[in-house]
């Protein structure tokens, strides 16, 4: 099946391990030259000083993508952000 932005952009982003709602996608991450999707980009944690960062999700973690949300499977542990296929940008 085939996806575009605008469609992937109105799914919400579901955490499976812990069941949280971690928003809508924001962005894609794309690779160069390949011009493959290599992860995705939703609102991360907020900070009160400067509005909060991104989390960037590998494309590896997405388990599922459905007709109302997008599965991903992260780790319990954010700190890790090798293990759980996350990273966070501010």
């Amino acid at each position: 099946m085939t996806y575009n932005y605008s469609d992937i952009k109105k799914k919400c982003v579901i955490n499976v391990a812990d069941g949280r709602n971690l928003g809508k996608i924001t962005d894609l991450v794309i690779s160069f030259p390949d011009g493959k999707i290599s992860g995705i980009i939703v609102p991360g944690k907020k900070n009160s000083f400067f509005g909060g960062s991104e989390l960037i999700i590998n494309f590896c973690c997405i388990d599922r993508i459905g007709d109302d949300a997008v599965l991903v499977r992260l780790a319990e542990h954010e700190s890790a952000s090798e293990t759980s296929g996350i990273e966070y940008e501010e």
